[in-house]
């Protein structure tokens, strides 16, 4: 489909005047665009109803498209970043009702609730997503790495977990392993993780960490030094 002509059908789509024709054309072709983005991951009885949701989705955000309508090559291709970032919602909103724990099933039916496949959720979602962030974590930084993260944190209170060394010591330190965190950041980046949820980890599980690695480490030095 030309980029002109795809620009057309959005067009009418938006303005809630598409025949029943082009909407069939339109709906095709953004089956095709999802069905090529999912891969093997996306199975064929479950395009139609992906390809209705990625439309709600389409007409529920159209104001942000609407600065497109008059370069439809554009449009087409934003349209096409939208349809990745919305499979991955999909494809991890699919992992987290797997996920979801015996302890969380209804007792009474042995199985998850309906009203959990029914309306998701969000605090059992934000629940998976951090335990998700938690796991990326603890994968990726080592043991002898998190005291980089918790002096990033607060650099007063963590200095401590470098024993005597000075300031300038410390600093310099951190900055050669500045790489850990970036290295962090960029998994981070392909969990697509909202800002707010980054901030909960941050503020919660991380100082949480940071609060025990100092328990142990300046504790033992204070110890020591007493």
């Amino acid at each position: 489909m030309e980029a002109k002509e795809f620009g057309e059908l959005i067009g009418s789509l938006f303005k809630g005047d598409i025949g029943r024709a082009d909407y069939d054309k339109l709906f095709s072709y953004l089956a095709g665009i999802l069905r090529k983005q999912g891969g093997n991951r996306l199975s064929r009885k479950e395009i139609a109803e992906v390809t209705r949701g990625f439309i709600v989705k389409l007409l529920s955000e159209k104001d942000k498209f609407m600065s497109l309508m008059e370069n439809p090559a554009g449009l087409r291709a934003y349209i096409g970043v939208t349809a990745k970032n919305f499979l991955c919602d999909y494809f991890r909103s699919k992992e987290r009702d797997k996920a979801i724990p015996e302890s969380e099933m209804d007792p009474g039916q042995g199985k998850r609730p309906e009203y959990i496949n029914r309306v998701p959720d969000l605090k059992i979602i934000r629940k998976y997503e951090l335990l998700e962030l938690e796991d990326v974590f603890n994968k990726k930084v080592k043991p002898e790495e998190v005291k980089y993260f918790c002096y990033l944190y607060d650099s007063k209170r963590y200095k401590c977990l470098w024993g005597d060394k000075s300031d300038d010591a410390i600093y310099k330190d951190v900055s050669r392993k500045k790489h850990i965190v970036e290295e962090f950041g960029q998994e981070i980046k392909k969990l697509k993780v909202s800002e707010e949820l980054m901030e909960e980890f941050i503020k919660n599980k991380l100082s949480e960490i940071c609060e025990k690695l100092r328990s142990e480490i300046c504790r033992e030095a204070e110890d020591d030094a007493s």
